[in-house]
């Protein structure tokens, strides 16, 4: 796996503490491969919330957490589960489709 922030800090096989590096950043991406891959992004209309994005494998299979305030702690759980491949993150959120072809 790979982490990538807004900052351009890139962390290859990165562990649970790596993760902490989120805070602070505008973005972070938490990929397996180019198309899988969990994303989350500062929500500027609200501060201290989270956008929380996932994707598998191709735009097709792109989606968004609809939660209201998600925080920073929910996205780092979130993280968190991805990265030791406990696909539980799933139901920790309510997600809708995205159309982005």
């Amino acid at each position: 796996m790979q982490l990538e922030c807004e900052s351009g800090l890139t962390v290859d096989s990165p562990i649970e503490t790596d993760l902490s590096r989120i805070e602070g950043e505008e973005f972070a991406i938490l990929s397996k491969d180019d198309g899988t891959y969990i994303q989350c992004a500062e929500d500027t209309e609200s501060p201290q919330e989270y956008v929380l994005e996932y994707q598998n494998g191709s735009l097709d299979e792109h989606y968004q957490a609809v939660d209201s305030r998600i925080s920073l702690e929910r996205v780092l759980d979130a993280f968190k589960k991805y990265l030791n491949n406990d696909d539980s993150w799933l139901n920790d959120f309510q997600w809708e489709r995205m159309d982005l072809t």
